[in-house]
């Protein structure tokens, strides 16, 4: 692929994957990488909250009219699977939760319609953390979640993250012979390349998966 423009959101997965396609693919086209550490979409309450984070309903529309990406990939696999307090409760939640489940899905509807308001091409990718014992349920709500809204919104595709990281013994630490996570339990330099390149054959070539 050359001449392509990739916009990159969500959290820091999405930031270092951006990295990675960035490595395997800027010298030919043009990587935007939006990603924010600490950064989902369901915006809780408090102070925990980087500033920041806070600012993707109005960053993002920002972005596809500066930069008129043709594909663009959101990953929150993290940050929104864990406990989080929204408004109006006392104590943090995680998706298992009913009520968080739809705050989540009314502020993915919201993204999805922010970032596909120009037509461009959506990435979904579902969270690895569903290979983590303490995560596994909300992730599994997650993934759930985004396939319904993949399956729902014309434009919208899932790339399933999980299937790249994790087999039938879990997601081991080491795969196909490569070291999957850093010291941050993000992707090491040659895992990342691997789901860089991955992630723009899906979007850039009839064959992609």
């Amino acid at each position: 692929m050359t001449g392509k423009t990739v916009l990159v959101v969500g959290d820091s997965w999405s930031a270092s994957i951006g990295q990675g396609m960035s490595e395997v693919g800027a010298s030919r086209n043009t990587v935007v990488n939006a990603g924010l550490g600490g950064c989902g979409i369901l915006l809780p309450v408090g102070k925990e909250t980087p500033e920041a984070c806070r600012k993707w309903p109005t960053r993002w529309p920002s972005y596809l009219q500066k930069y008129k990406p043709d594909a663009i990939l959101l990953t929150v696999g993290f940050w929104d699977v864990t406990p989080q307090r929204l408004a109006g409760d006392k104590e943090a939640h995680d998706l298992t939760s009913p009520a968080h489940e739809t705050a989540f899905r009314d502020r993915l509807n919201q993204a999805i319609s922010l970032l596909t308001e120009r037509n461009t091409p959506l990435y979904l990718m579902t969270s690895q953390q569903a290979g983590h014992p303490k995560y596994r349920s909300s992730a599994l709500v997650m993934n759930r979640v985004l396939r319904e809204a993949s399956a729902k919104h014309p434009g919208v595709r899932l790339l399933d993250l999980r299937g790249q990281l994790c087999n039938d013994d879990g997601c081991p630490q080491v795969l196909a012979g490569t070291q999957v996570y850093d010291p941050t339990e993000h992707p090491t330099k040659p895992a990342r390349a691997r789901l860089a390149n991955w992630a723009l054959n899906a979007m850039f070539t009839k064959d992609g998966a």
